[in-house]
Protein backbone atom coordinates (compact mmCIF):
# COMPACT_ATOMS: atom_id res chain seq x y z
CA UNK A 1 0.00 0.00 0.00
CA UNK A 2 2.70 2.41 1.00
CA UNK A 3 4.82 1.69 -2.09
CA UNK A 4 1.89 2.39 -4.61
CA UNK A 5 1.24 5.66 -2.83
CA UNK A 6 4.87 6.38 -3.02
CA UNK A 7 4.86 5.96 -6.95
CA UNK A 8 1.28 7.96 -6.79
CA UNK A 9 2.84 10.80 -5.52
CA UNK A 10 5.99 10.84 -7.62
CA UNK A 11 4.12 10.46 -10.54
CA UNK A 12 1.34 13.30 -9.30
CA UNK A 13 4.73 15.83 -8.48
CA UNK A 14 6.51 14.86 -11.71
CA UNK A 15 3.55 15.37 -13.86
CA UNK A 16 1.15 18.19 -12.90
CA UNK A 17 3.16 20.47 -11.20
CA UNK A 18 6.80 19.91 -12.98
CA UNK A 19 4.92 18.96 -16.14
CA UNK A 20 2.14 21.23 -16.11
CA UNK A 21 2.66 24.31 -18.76
CA UNK A 22 4.18 27.52 -17.54
CA UNK A 23 5.01 25.31 -14.58
CA UNK A 24 8.41 27.08 -12.77
CA UNK A 25 9.32 23.63 -11.26
CA UNK A 26 10.22 21.90 -14.61
CA UNK A 27 13.70 21.30 -13.10
CA UNK A 28 12.89 19.63 -9.82
CA UNK A 29 11.06 16.24 -10.94
CA UNK A 30 11.84 13.67 -8.60
CA UNK A 31 13.77 10.66 -9.39
CA UNK A 32 15.00 6.64 -8.72
CA UNK A 33 16.83 8.29 -6.09
CA UNK A 34 15.03 10.08 -4.81
CA UNK A 35 12.28 7.55 -4.16
CA UNK A 36 15.32 5.18 -2.42
CA UNK A 37 16.14 8.10 0.14
CA UNK A 38 12.39 8.35 0.73
CA UNK A 39 11.89 4.26 1.51
CA UNK A 40 15.11 4.97 3.47
CA UNK A 41 13.50 7.34 5.88
CA UNK A 42 10.53 5.16 6.56
CA UNK A 43 12.67 2.19 7.45
CA UNK A 44 14.58 3.64 8.83
CA UNK A 45 12.23 5.94 11.45
CA UNK A 46 9.23 3.49 11.82
CA UNK A 47 10.92 0.51 12.68
CA UNK A 48 13.19 2.06 15.44
CA UNK A 49 11.89 0.94 19.09
CA UNK A 50 9.73 3.65 19.52
CA UNK A 51 9.70 5.05 16.28
CA UNK A 52 6.57 6.79 14.61
CA UNK A 53 3.41 5.80 12.75
CA UNK A 54 3.98 4.46 9.48
CA UNK A 55 1.76 7.13 7.86
CA UNK A 56 3.76 10.12 9.72
CA UNK A 57 6.77 9.20 8.15
CA UNK A 58 5.34 8.70 4.70
CA UNK A 59 4.76 12.29 4.71
CA UNK A 60 7.60 13.63 6.97
CA UNK A 61 9.44 11.06 4.49
CA UNK A 62 7.98 12.96 1.37
CA UNK A 63 9.26 16.10 2.90
CA UNK A 64 12.88 14.93 3.68
CA UNK A 65 13.24 13.73 0.09
CA UNK A 66 12.58 17.21 -1.35
CA UNK A 67 9.66 19.56 -0.14
CA UNK A 68 12.40 20.99 2.84
CA UNK A 69 14.59 21.95 0.39
CA UNK A 70 12.04 22.59 -2.86
CA UNK A 71 14.13 25.06 -5.49
CA UNK A 72 17.43 25.14 -3.61
CA UNK A 73 19.98 26.02 -5.72
CA UNK A 74 18.18 26.36 -9.17
CA UNK A 75 16.39 30.15 -8.62
CA UNK A 76 13.23 29.50 -7.85
CA UNK A 77 11.33 32.20 -6.30
CA UNK A 78 10.42 31.67 -2.46
CA UNK A 79 6.73 32.20 -3.02
CA UNK A 80 6.85 30.02 -5.87
CA UNK A 81 8.17 27.27 -3.73
CA UNK A 82 6.05 27.98 -0.57
CA UNK A 83 3.01 27.85 -3.32
CA UNK A 84 4.75 24.59 -4.47
CA UNK A 85 5.02 22.74 -1.44
CA UNK A 86 1.66 22.99 0.35
CA UNK A 87 -0.28 21.93 -3.01
CA UNK A 88 2.73 18.61 -2.33
CA UNK A 89 1.78 18.49 1.28
CA UNK A 90 -2.17 18.81 0.50
CA UNK A 91 -1.51 15.75 -1.84
CA UNK A 92 0.01 13.53 0.07
CA UNK A 93 -2.55 14.75 2.90
CA UNK A 94 -5.30 12.84 0.71
CA UNK A 95 -3.23 9.78 0.05
CA UNK A 96 -3.31 9.31 4.44
CA UNK A 97 -6.63 6.95 5.35
CA UNK A 98 -9.18 8.88 6.60
CA UNK A 99 -8.55 7.60 10.18
CA UNK A 100 -5.00 9.46 10.43
CA UNK A 101 -5.56 12.73 8.33
CA UNK A 102 -7.27 14.53 11.48
CA UNK A 103 -4.39 13.59 14.07
CA UNK A 104 -2.18 16.53 15.60
CA UNK A 105 0.71 15.04 13.57
CA UNK A 106 -0.92 15.36 10.48
CA UNK A 107 -2.32 18.61 11.14
CA UNK A 108 1.13 19.78 12.51
CA UNK A 109 2.69 18.25 9.31
CA UNK A 110 0.28 20.18 6.83
CA UNK A 111 0.61 24.18 8.69
CA UNK A 112 3.75 23.64 10.29
CA UNK A 113 4.92 27.39 10.45
CA UNK A 114 1.37 28.49 12.15
CA UNK A 115 1.33 25.10 14.66
CA UNK A 116 4.69 26.42 15.50
CA UNK A 117 3.57 29.75 17.00
CA UNK A 118 0.82 27.41 19.55
CA UNK A 119 3.30 25.00 20.33
CA UNK A 120 5.90 25.44 22.78
CA UNK A 121 8.99 23.49 21.42
CA UNK A 122 10.94 20.93 23.78
CA UNK A 123 14.07 19.88 23.34
CA UNK A 124 15.07 16.43 25.08
CA UNK A 125 17.97 14.41 25.94
CA UNK A 126 16.98 10.84 27.09
CA UNK A 127 19.73 7.69 26.64
CA UNK A 128 22.59 9.50 24.93
CA UNK A 129 20.33 11.07 22.29
CA UNK A 130 18.81 14.54 21.90
CA UNK A 131 16.25 16.35 19.38
CA UNK A 132 12.32 16.50 19.30
CA UNK A 133 10.86 13.86 19.16
CA UNK A 134 10.80 11.54 17.27
CA UNK A 135 13.46 12.82 15.63
CA UNK A 136 16.33 12.34 17.75
CA UNK A 137 20.43 12.15 17.31
CA UNK A 138 23.02 10.32 19.87
CA UNK A 139 25.20 12.79 21.79
CA UNK A 140 28.56 13.37 21.39
CA UNK A 141 31.71 13.59 23.78
CA UNK A 142 31.93 16.97 24.14
CA UNK A 143 30.73 18.87 26.97
CA UNK A 144 27.41 20.55 27.00
CA UNK A 145 26.96 24.28 28.14
CA UNK A 146 24.25 24.86 30.37
CA UNK A 147 23.14 27.92 29.04
CA UNK A 148 23.02 28.97 25.39
CA UNK A 149 23.07 32.62 23.83
CA UNK A 150 21.55 31.06 20.72
CA UNK A 151 17.56 30.91 21.48
CA UNK A 152 16.36 27.50 19.49
CA UNK A 153 12.61 27.90 20.52
CA UNK A 154 12.17 31.03 18.43
CA UNK A 155 9.23 30.16 16.33
CA UNK A 156 11.13 30.21 12.87
CA UNK A 157 14.21 28.67 14.41
CA UNK A 158 12.41 26.04 15.94
CA UNK A 159 10.97 25.30 12.44
CA UNK A 160 14.66 25.41 10.91
CA UNK A 161 15.84 23.24 13.47
CA UNK A 162 13.21 20.35 13.45
CA UNK A 163 13.62 20.35 9.36
CA UNK A 164 17.90 19.71 10.36
CA UNK A 165 17.13 17.04 12.30
CA UNK A 166 14.62 15.26 10.15
CA UNK A 167 17.19 15.54 7.40
CA UNK A 168 20.23 14.16 9.97
CA UNK A 169 17.77 11.02 10.25
CA UNK A 170 19.91 9.81 7.76
CA UNK A 171 24.00 9.60 6.85
CA UNK A 172 24.21 11.98 3.88
CA UNK A 173 25.31 15.10 4.44
CA UNK A 174 22.94 18.07 4.77
CA UNK A 175 23.15 21.10 2.23
CA UNK A 176 21.36 24.72 4.25
CA UNK A 177 20.35 27.87 1.77
CA UNK A 178 18.92 30.48 2.80
CA UNK A 179 19.39 34.45 2.46
CA UNK A 180 22.49 36.23 4.36
CA UNK A 181 22.01 36.83 7.95
CA UNK A 182 19.52 33.85 8.35
CA UNK A 183 21.19 31.89 10.74
CA UNK A 184 22.51 29.16 8.83
CA UNK A 185 26.11 28.86 10.15
CA UNK A 186 24.19 29.98 13.73
CA UNK A 187 21.87 27.37 13.68
CA UNK A 188 24.27 24.18 13.04
CA UNK A 189 26.66 25.92 15.41
CA UNK A 190 24.20 26.05 18.33
CA UNK A 191 22.86 22.07 17.36
CA UNK A 192 26.63 20.96 17.50
CA UNK A 193 27.03 22.79 20.95
CA UNK A 194 23.92 21.83 22.60
CA UNK A 195 24.08 17.94 21.40
CA UNK A 196 28.02 17.58 22.79
CA UNK A 197 29.79 17.64 19.06
CA UNK A 198 32.62 19.95 18.42
CA UNK A 199 32.15 21.51 15.20
CA UNK A 200 34.69 22.62 12.41
CA UNK A 201 33.52 25.47 10.21
CA UNK A 202 35.35 25.85 6.80
CA UNK A 203 34.93 29.34 4.36
CA UNK A 204 35.35 28.09 0.95
CA UNK A 205 35.95 30.71 -1.65
CA UNK A 206 37.35 30.40 -5.01
CA UNK A 207 40.74 30.70 -3.68
CA UNK A 208 40.42 27.63 -1.44
CA UNK A 209 42.58 24.77 -2.20
CA UNK A 210 42.21 21.34 -1.81
CA UNK A 211 45.30 20.91 -0.49
CA UNK A 212 43.73 23.22 2.41
CA UNK A 213 41.62 20.71 2.94
CA UNK A 214 43.02 17.24 2.86
CA UNK A 215 46.64 18.82 3.63
CA UNK A 216 50.31 18.94 2.19
CA UNK A 217 53.83 18.35 2.57
CA UNK A 218 55.72 21.65 4.83
CA UNK A 219 59.06 22.28 5.45
CA UNK A 220 59.13 21.89 9.38
CA UNK A 221 62.78 23.57 10.68
CA UNK A 222 62.27 23.02 14.41
CA UNK A 223 61.42 19.43 14.51
CA UNK A 224 59.70 20.10 18.27
CA UNK A 225 57.45 22.50 17.18
CA UNK A 226 54.71 19.57 15.08
CA UNK A 227 52.04 17.92 16.30
CA UNK A 228 52.52 14.28 16.23
CA UNK A 229 48.70 13.35 15.58
CA UNK A 230 48.55 15.76 12.12
CA UNK A 231 52.09 15.62 10.86
CA UNK A 232 53.82 12.39 8.97
CA UNK A 233 57.30 12.27 8.31
CA UNK A 234 57.37 12.02 4.39
CA UNK A 235 61.34 11.25 4.44
CA UNK A 236 64.23 9.69 6.16
CA UNK A 237 66.20 12.21 5.99
CA UNK A 238 65.55 15.41 9.16
CA UNK A 239 64.97 18.65 8.34
CA UNK A 240 63.05 18.18 5.28
CA UNK A 241 59.47 18.27 4.69
CA UNK A 242 56.51 16.69 6.66
CA UNK A 243 53.41 16.18 6.16
CA UNK A 244 50.66 18.24 7.49
CA UNK A 245 47.42 17.33 7.57
CA UNK A 246 44.43 19.59 6.20
CA UNK A 247 41.27 20.91 8.50
CA UNK A 248 38.83 18.37 6.87
CA UNK A 249 41.36 15.45 7.33
CA UNK A 250 41.97 16.11 10.79
CA UNK A 251 38.25 16.94 11.51
CA UNK A 252 37.47 12.75 9.80
CA UNK A 253 40.17 11.43 12.14
CA UNK A 254 38.19 12.80 15.36
CA UNK A 255 34.99 12.03 13.71
CA UNK A 256 34.02 16.00 14.15
CA UNK A 257 31.35 17.75 12.38
CA UNK A 258 32.33 19.89 9.65
CA UNK A 259 30.50 22.81 8.28
CA UNK A 260 31.47 24.13 4.77
CA UNK A 261 30.06 27.54 4.17
CA UNK A 262 30.10 29.03 0.99
CA UNK A 263 29.75 26.21 -0.66
CA UNK A 264 28.34 27.43 -4.31
CA UNK A 265 31.74 30.21 -4.13
CA UNK A 266 34.52 26.53 -4.31
CA UNK A 267 36.29 26.06 -7.29
CA UNK A 268 35.50 22.85 -9.34
CA UNK A 269 38.59 21.21 -7.92
CA UNK A 270 37.43 21.33 -4.71
CA UNK A 271 34.09 20.17 -5.40
CA UNK A 272 35.82 17.24 -7.11
CA UNK A 273 37.80 16.37 -4.03
CA UNK A 274 35.14 16.16 -1.70
CA UNK A 275 33.04 13.66 -3.46
CA UNK A 276 34.38 10.61 -1.77
CA UNK A 277 33.35 12.12 1.69
CA UNK A 278 29.97 12.69 0.06
CA UNK A 279 28.81 9.79 -1.70
CA UNK A 280 28.12 6.38 -0.56
CA UNK A 281 32.19 5.65 0.32
CA UNK A 282 32.45 8.10 2.98
CA UNK A 283 36.26 8.29 2.80
CA UNK A 284 38.97 10.16 1.76
CA UNK A 285 42.43 9.29 0.09
CA UNK A 286 45.62 10.97 0.30
CA UNK A 287 47.47 9.79 -2.33
CA UNK A 288 50.57 11.57 -1.05
CA UNK A 289 50.35 8.96 1.68
CA UNK A 290 49.24 6.29 -0.42
CA UNK A 291 46.13 5.54 2.57
CA UNK A 292 42.50 6.07 3.03
CA UNK A 293 40.75 7.41 5.93
CA UNK A 294 37.36 6.01 6.50
CA UNK A 295 34.86 8.44 8.25
CA UNK A 296 34.00 7.39 11.51
CA UNK A 297 29.92 7.59 12.56
CA UNK A 298 29.99 10.59 14.76
CA UNK A 299 31.60 12.73 11.77
CA UNK A 300 29.03 14.59 9.86
CA UNK A 301 29.11 17.60 6.96
CA UNK A 302 26.85 20.26 6.19
CA UNK A 303 27.11 22.85 3.85
CA UNK A 304 25.81 26.68 3.51
CA UNK A 305 25.38 28.32 0.70
CA UNK A 306 23.23 31.84 -0.30
CA UNK A 307 20.90 31.78 -2.89
CA UNK A 308 22.37 32.32 -6.20
CA UNK A 309 20.67 35.80 -6.76
CA UNK A 310 22.96 37.33 -3.92
CA UNK A 311 25.85 37.32 -6.68
CA UNK A 312 29.38 37.22 -5.37
CA UNK A 313 30.67 35.14 -8.15
CA UNK A 314 28.31 32.43 -6.95
CA UNK A 315 27.67 29.49 -9.25
CA UNK A 316 24.67 27.26 -9.67
CA UNK A 317 26.00 23.70 -8.60
CA UNK A 318 25.47 20.56 -11.00
CA UNK A 319 22.13 18.45 -9.96
CA UNK A 320 24.32 15.21 -10.06
CA UNK A 321 26.20 17.33 -7.15
CA UNK A 322 23.70 18.12 -4.98
CA UNK A 323 21.95 15.17 -5.47
CA UNK A 324 24.76 14.14 -3.06
CA UNK A 325 22.96 16.26 -0.39
CA UNK A 326 19.72 16.46 1.48
CA UNK A 327 18.48 19.88 1.28
CA UNK A 328 16.82 22.49 3.36
CA UNK A 329 15.69 25.47 2.99
CA UNK A 330 16.50 28.07 6.03
CA UNK A 331 13.29 30.47 5.93
CA UNK A 332 13.80 33.79 6.99
CA UNK A 333 13.47 35.29 10.62
CA UNK A 334 9.86 37.08 11.63
CA UNK A 335 10.07 40.27 13.88
CA UNK A 336 9.13 38.28 16.46
CA UNK A 337 11.94 35.96 15.94
CA UNK A 338 14.44 38.85 16.14
CA UNK A 339 13.06 39.88 19.38
CA UNK A 340 13.27 36.07 21.17
CA UNK A 341 16.81 35.29 19.83
CA UNK A 342 17.94 39.45 20.59
CA UNK A 343 16.68 39.00 24.05
CA UNK A 344 17.86 35.99 24.39
CA UNK A 345 21.18 37.09 23.69
CA UNK A 346 21.63 40.74 24.95
CA UNK A 347 19.68 40.10 28.51
CA UNK A 348 20.85 43.14 29.82
CA UNK A 349 18.96 45.51 27.14
CA UNK A 350 14.97 46.39 27.79
CA UNK A 351 13.08 44.41 26.11
CA UNK A 352 10.56 47.73 24.93
CA UNK A 353 13.96 48.68 23.33
CA UNK A 354 14.91 45.43 21.75
CA UNK A 355 11.47 46.10 20.15
CA UNK A 356 11.85 49.10 18.77
CA UNK A 357 15.38 48.14 17.52
CA UNK A 358 13.85 45.03 15.60
CA UNK A 359 11.10 47.21 13.49
CA UNK A 360 13.34 50.07 12.72
CA UNK A 361 15.72 47.17 11.07
CA UNK A 362 12.48 45.35 9.86
CA UNK A 363 11.71 48.91 8.36
CA UNK A 364 14.82 49.72 6.86
CA UNK A 365 14.77 46.12 4.84
CA UNK A 366 11.27 46.40 3.90
CA UNK A 367 12.23 50.18 2.04
CA UNK A 368 15.67 49.65 0.78
CA UNK A 369 15.11 45.76 -0.02
CA UNK A 370 11.89 45.05 -0.98
CA UNK A 371 10.00 48.27 -2.21
CA UNK A 372 13.41 49.92 -3.31
CA UNK A 373 12.36 53.35 -2.27
CA UNK A 374 15.86 54.56 -1.84
CA UNK A 375 19.55 53.70 -1.70
CA UNK A 376 19.67 51.14 -4.65
CA UNK A 377 23.04 52.80 -5.37
CA UNK A 378 25.65 50.01 -4.32
CA UNK A 379 23.04 47.63 -3.83
CA UNK A 380 21.87 44.31 -3.55
CA UNK A 381 21.86 45.29 0.08
CA UNK A 382 20.63 43.17 3.32
CA UNK A 383 19.73 43.75 6.66
CA UNK A 384 18.85 41.29 9.08
CA UNK A 385 19.83 39.49 12.54
CA UNK A 386 23.74 40.46 12.28
CA UNK A 387 22.99 44.61 12.24
CA UNK A 388 21.01 43.89 15.48
CA UNK A 389 23.54 42.24 17.01
CA UNK A 390 26.19 44.62 15.63
CA UNK A 391 24.18 47.53 17.15
CA UNK A 392 23.43 45.77 20.54
CA UNK A 393 27.35 45.27 21.10
CA UNK A 394 27.97 49.24 20.07
CA UNK A 395 25.19 50.15 22.99
CA UNK A 396 26.64 47.79 25.58
CA UNK A 397 30.05 48.62 24.48
CA UNK A 398 29.43 52.56 24.78
CA UNK A 399 29.63 52.27 28.61
CA UNK A 400 26.36 54.56 29.16
CA UNK A 401 23.35 53.98 30.65
CA UNK A 402 20.92 52.34 27.95
CA UNK A 403 18.27 55.85 27.25
CA UNK A 404 16.42 55.34 23.89
CA UNK A 405 18.00 58.94 23.21
CA UNK A 406 21.73 57.82 23.14
CA UNK A 407 20.97 54.74 21.44
CA UNK A 408 19.73 56.19 18.00
CA UNK A 409 23.38 57.35 17.35
CA UNK A 410 24.24 54.03 16.57
CA UNK A 411 22.17 53.85 14.10
CA UNK A 412 23.90 55.64 11.87
CA UNK A 413 27.44 53.52 11.53
CA UNK A 414 24.97 50.46 11.57
CA UNK A 415 23.01 51.83 8.96
CA UNK A 416 23.40 55.27 7.33
CA UNK A 417 27.15 54.91 6.76
CA UNK A 418 26.37 52.14 4.51
CA UNK A 419 24.07 53.76 1.79
CA UNK A 420 26.04 55.84 -1.34
CA UNK A 421 23.93 58.60 -1.78
CA UNK A 422 22.32 61.50 0.91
Amino acid sequence: NIRGKMLDYVDYFNSEICGSPGSMCNDLTLSLRDVLTWAHFIIGVCSREGGVDVWLGYVHGAALMHLDGLGLGTGLSHDDASRTRQMAKIFLISQVPETEQKSDGMAFFLNEAKERGKKKFELCHSNGTFGEEPFLIPVGPESIPKNMSFNLSAPTTSMNLSRVLRAMQLKKPILLEGSPGVGKTSLISALASVSGHKLVRINLSEQTDISDLMGTDLPLPDESSYDEESVTETSPSKGNFRWCDGVLLKAIKRGDWVLLDELNLASQSVLEGLNSCLDHRANLFIPELGQTFDCPRTFRIFAAQNPLAQGGGRKGLPKSFLNRFTKVYVEALTADDLVSIVATRFPSLPKALVEKMVTFNCMVHEEVVERRAYGQIGSPWEFNLRDVFRWCQLILADGYAVEEQGVGKFAETIYLQRLRTQ
